[in-house]
């Protein structure tokens, strides 16, 4: 009888285990640093079998350099995702979308773009995986002008998801930057690749999240993290000599209608992450 009831009980953990994973959707928006240089073995095998562990039911990428649609459906189909959309063919950062789950109502957005963006449905979810501007503060205010204004022209309320490599810091995270490392380093990037402008009024530009933040956005991070995490740089891409200069740069934001679905947010620091490209991804799990 002792035997029946751990049996039972064991059968009743398995089966909440498998309810929890059906009743989550995860998404994780990685920059695979020019199309996972690192695992340079056709198929990306190191990467799709770090995919199937982390187990996303929607995967946003940045910096898909060198994918055709085919080739990142092949790559996709091996980690268990049989929809896949890339940005564009033939240029050197774009951003690619792939799910469990079909992509619909897919709107490509790469004019008057540095990297582009992808507007799409998924599950009743809608979706936005971009890639900003790394250059000029300048242009990202423009690229996140444009975005919105996408997002507000297609009028669709309830369950938005917006993620990505957005190249600038967040307001929230101020207090992280105050030892003023972070504008010392862009004020000597400006230095060298002048007229570009990394800081506005040469202070960090906070201007691009706060615009995101204002218009109904909130960020899964913060809302389950008081503390600072890092997304660049992993282990692997920290300097030699003197000490790392940390920034938040990828984000995922949810709309009003999903804040009390927000399960877990986090930034992904492994075995793998730490070495394989120089951003760390963010996964969020949100309850269905």
């Amino acid at each position: 009888m002792k035997r029946i009831r751990i049996c039972l009980l064991l059968c009743a953990l398995v089966s909440s285990a498998i309810c929890g994973a059906q009743n989550t959707m995860r998404f994780i928006t990685y920059n695979l640093l020019q199309g996972m240089k690192r695992d340079s073995a056709n198929g990306k095998p190191v990467f799709t079998d770090w995919v199937r562990k982390m187990k996303p039911d929607v995967l946003a990428l940045q910096e898909v350099t060198g994918f055709t649609q085919a080739g990142l459906e092949s790559m996709a189909a091996a980690y268990g995702h049989p929809y896949a959309v890339l940005l564009i063919e033939g240029e050197k950062y774009p951003v690619a979308i792939t799910s469990k789950y079909p992509i619909i109502n897919v709107r490509r957005v790469y004019d008057n773009m540095d990297r582009g963006f992808i507007v799409s449905e998924v599950a009743g979810y809608q979706t936005v995986v971009v890639h900003l501007t790394p250059f000029d503060y300048r242009k990202r205010q423009q690229e996140i002008a444009l975005l919105l204004a996408e997002v507000n022209h297609l009028k669709m309320p309830g369950k938005w998801v917006l993620m990505g490599d957005f190249n600038t810091v967040s307001p929230q995270d101020s207090l992280a930057y105050q030892d003023g490392r972070l504008a010392e380093a862009y004020r000597r990037y400006e230095q060298k690749y002048a007229p570009i402008l990394k800081l506005n009024k040469d202070r960090l530009d906070y201007s691009v999240i706060q615009r995101v933040l204002d218009n109904g956005f909130s960020d899964v991070l913060k809302l389950k993290n008081a503390a600072f995490h890092k997304t660049v740089h992993p282990k692997a891409f920290e300097p030699k000599t003197g000490p790392d200069i940390p920034s938040r740069i990828d984000f995922i934001f949810v709309s009003n209608a999903l804040l009390k679905k927000v399960g877990n947010a986090r930034v992904i620091t492994d075995g793998f992450t730490d070495h394989y490209s120089d951003h760390y991804p963010v996964c969020l799990d949100l309850e269905k």
